[in-house]
């Protein structure tokens, strides 16, 4: 018995030890199923293959065009791997995709291969993938641009040259012979080179310039850009949105002119400048760019205001230019748009407010700051205080209580705290009944509604808004803190036009400046086209939107449209 109990306690040793021994190691080994390479067409897309591999892996690929998913694996045989190239605007062209056995030198590889756009030519200069597409400073010089002349007539200097002693000028035009205080009608060019649109989903044509010595005439008699995509054989003109005065030096941006009109085309750029025998401006220009992000203004750029009127598709048609002004503030290190307004000095209420709106402004990351304001850009004594918190147009004698009613609403711009201190500047603030009357009652509504139509998750990529009051037959008249007087409104109003990928639509909002309070009231009854807010109210909205697409956008009343919800 006891030499049997020690027979299997000798096997049970040798089975443990068997059982404990190392494994033997695994040869690293990776393939790729019945192919070395793939073929794409111009246009891109996703193809699948089958990989095996004795242990873990990783891909590494050598173009930006080619994407690979999943980048990495685990061991296992016919294991699905996805490749993905984006479309091709430009010659034919060929990457890899590298399979590798981690930790090791084993690997696989597979060529990637591509054909050409059936668009290039070849001819065409290279594609620029990243952003700017073109940038040029002429404070350096002309760069590739030429000068041709199409009309120098007797004028004995060169109408475009640029100034070594002054090169923060750019690069000016003008003709006229200081010396002999002559004048020459002329028309001469200043032409880029061939650049390659190609690639580009929008892009935008910007520049700074400046302009004198017009004799008060349009500066659209004398200047203008436009724009070949044949090689120079035909052109076509296109607007500046911002034109100088004509009267002075002071630069200004020349706002973004859309070149979605050429996408994916070769083109040229030409800046034209004439003059006549009486009066030959000088136009100055310095950055040019043609870029994929829209305008982005800094205090750096424009001073602490911008100067002229952009061509932003929230604006109005700005008919005073005088009180018309623009807030900019910056949302981390970027300077953006906040909103601009055409302000009556006679009411001391801004007749309207515009901005855009979409999650990069209402996304909060500050919280209300409340800090009442005057506005830096209007004078003190055409504003009116109200640093008084609460009922501040109570008069003390029963009646009508009336709170600080923000056009631009400070929940719209919680992105920045600068954004949202200039919501409480006394230029964006109207007399509005209190709290549930009107202020917190319905009109707070609305602007809840806004914030949800305009937020990304609803398919929304910009909306915007114009909001306004009117003062055409005024409810009454209260004092500010200082006791001023200041117009109550008879009615507000929003205006709103939403953008989603190339598609617009519009509505309109009206109210009577009443007591709502104890009123059912919906959205729905103070709903209407934009055109008949447009006749109501005097006003241009949209001024930026091509004519064709205004005209639906602005016919359709927001009730047939089940976006808007209004059913």
């Amino acid at each position: 018995m006891k030499l049997r109990l020690i027979a299997l306690l000798g096997l049970a040793a040798f089975l443990a030890g068997a059982c404990n021994k190392p494994d033997a190691p695994v040869t690293p080994s990776i393939r790729i199923s019945g192919q070395s390479s793939l073929s794409f067409g111009e246009e891109g897309g996703t193809q699948t293959i089958s990989l095996s591999a004795s242990l873990s892996w990783t891909a590494t690929y050598n173009a930006d065009w080619i994407s690979v998913s999943p980048a990495v694996g685990k061991g296992g045989d016919n294991q699905s791997v996805t490749l993905t190239v984006q479309p091709n605007y430009g010659t034919e062209r060929k990457g890899s995709v590298i399979f590798a056995i981690s930790g090791t030198t084993t690997s696989a590889e597979l060529t990637v291969v591509q054909a050409a756009s059936s668009a290039a030519q070849e001819d065409d200069p290279p594609i620029v993938q990243g952003d700017p597409v073109l940038s040029v400073d002429f404070t350096k010089g002309m760069g590739e641009f030429v000068v041709e002349d199409k009309d120098k007539g007797d004028f004995p200097g060169e109408i475009w040259s640029t100034n070594a002693a002054h090169p923060e000028y750019g690069v000016v035009a003008q003709a006229y012979v200081s010396a002999t205080q002559k004048r020459y009608k002329t028309e001469s060019w200043l032409v880029s080179p061939r650049i390659n649109l190609k690639g580009h989903n929008q892009l935008y044509l910007r520049f700074k310039h400046a302009m004198n010595y017009a004799n008060d005439e349009p500066a659209a008699n004398f200047i203008g850009v436009r724009i070949s995509a044949d090689k120079g054989e035909t052109w076509s003109s296109v607007t500046i949105p911002n034109m100088p005065k004509g009267n002075s030096f002071e630069f200004l941006s020349s706002g973004d002119i859309d070149l979605k009109a050429y996408k994916d085309k070769v083109i040229q750029l030409a800046f034209v400048y004439k003059s006549t025998s009486t009066t030959t401006p000088t136009w100055e220009i310095t950055q040019v760019l043609i870029t994929e992000a829209e305008e982005v203004i800094t205090k750096d750029d424009f001073g602490d205001e911008y100067k002229g009127v952009p061509k932003w598709m929230e604006l109005p048609k700005v008919a005073d230019e005088k009180n018309f002004h623009i807030h900019t503030a910056p949302i981390g290190e970027t300077n953006y748009r906040n909103y601009s307004f055409t302000y009556d000095p006679d009411n001391l209420v801004a007749s309207w407010v515009a901005y855009p709106l979409c999650d990069l402004y209402t996304k909060k990351t500050v919280s209300r700051t409340d800090k009442w304001a005057f506005d830096p850009f209007v004078a003190e004594d055409a504003q009116p205080a109200y640093f008084k918190a609460g009922n501040i147009y109570d008069d003390g004698k029963g009646g009508a209580k009336y709170n600080r009613g923000h056009q631009l609403p400070s929940a719209d711009r919680l992105a920045s705290t600068k954004m949202n201190e200039q919501t409480f500047y006394f230029t964006n603030i109207a007399p509005q009944l209190a709290d549930k009357a009107f202020n917190a009652g319905p009109w707070e509504d609305l602007e809840m509604a806004v914030r949800t139509w305009s937020a990304a998750s609803n398919s929304t990529d910009t909306l915007y808004v114009v909001t306004g009051c009117m003062v055409d037959k005024p409810i009454e008249y209260r004092k500010d803190n200082n006791g001023k007087q200041v117009t109550v409104p008879n009615a507000f109003f929003k205006a709103l036009l939403r953008l989603s990928g190339d598609s617009y639509i519009g509505a309109a909002f009206y109210f009577d400046h009443k007591n709502y309070q104890g009123q059912p009231a919906t959205l729905k009854e103070f709903a209407l086209p934009i055109k008949d807010l447009e006749e109501k109210t005097g006003f241009k909205f949209f001024a930026n939107l091509p004519a064709e697409t205004a005209a639906k956008v602005k016919a359709e009343h927001p009730k047939d449209n089940n976006f808007w919800n209004l059913k």
